[in-house]
């Protein structure tokens, strides 16, 4: 298990998350995951995510839709840049936190290639299967 560290862009939010990228991560083919070009890395406790300057620079982007699915794509309201997901889904195991792999500091680009990618079928709410087609992802 490795202590990442994390920020935007401007340095406003930044967090530690502990995690091991060699464990895999994820992508996904949900239309929002598409157009955010999310690529998340989950953490296998979410009680090992801290925050730890610039809670207050904290936004959320809107849900669409009222689908009663407790979701929440963190960002920073200063320079947008996408740092986390949180959530709580019985399909994802429960409470769970997933990290942007691109808001990572501490990443070398050796880990980031080596590190297994899960193309999930989001699109079809059916994130524990592979997604049908991943070349545009």
């Amino acid at each position: 298990m490795t202590a990442y560290h994390g920020s935007c862009f401007c340095g406003a939010v930044r967090f530690e998350a502990e995690g091991d990228l060699s464990q895999g991560t994820m992508r996904c083919n949900c239309s929002f995951c598409r157009k955010m070009r999310y690529w998340e890395m989950r953490l296998p406790d979410p009680e090992r995510f801290r925050i730890t300057h610039g809670a207050e620079m904290l936004a959320e982007t809107p849900r669409r839709q009222q689908d009663g699915v407790d979701m929440h794509h963190m960002f920073c309201a200063r320079c947008g840049t996408r740092l986390w997901t949180e959530g709580n889904l019985e399909e994802m195991g429960g409470r769970f936190v997933q990290v942007c792999v691109s808001a990572l500091d501490d990443v070398s680009e050796a880990e980031l290639i080596a590190a297994p990618v899960f193309y999930a079928d989001g699109a079809h709410d059916a994130w524990w299967n592979p997604a049908p087609e991943t070349r545009h992802l």
